[in-house]
């Protein structure tokens, strides 16, 4: 009987790893998400200043 519950108490163990596991993982995946969204938009608003700035310079040019 005690080897049982001692089973018993090492599969709680490994579940609890494996849950603390799983949390840490989702945890790292919305940092990552978070980052490249940021990333993105970053990027978006760079090409959106370049347009603009193109398209200010060609409007100059032409009057």
């Amino acid at each position: 009987m005690a080897s049982q519950s001692q089973g018993i108490q090492q599969l709680l163990q490994a579940e609890k790893r494996a849950a603390e596991k799983v949390a840490d993982a989702r945890k790292r995946k919305a940092r990552r998400l978070k980052q490249a969204k940021e990333e993105a938009q970053m990027e978006v608003d760079q090409y959106r200043r370049e347009r603009e700035q193109e398209f200010q310079s060609k409007q100059q040019a032409t009057l």
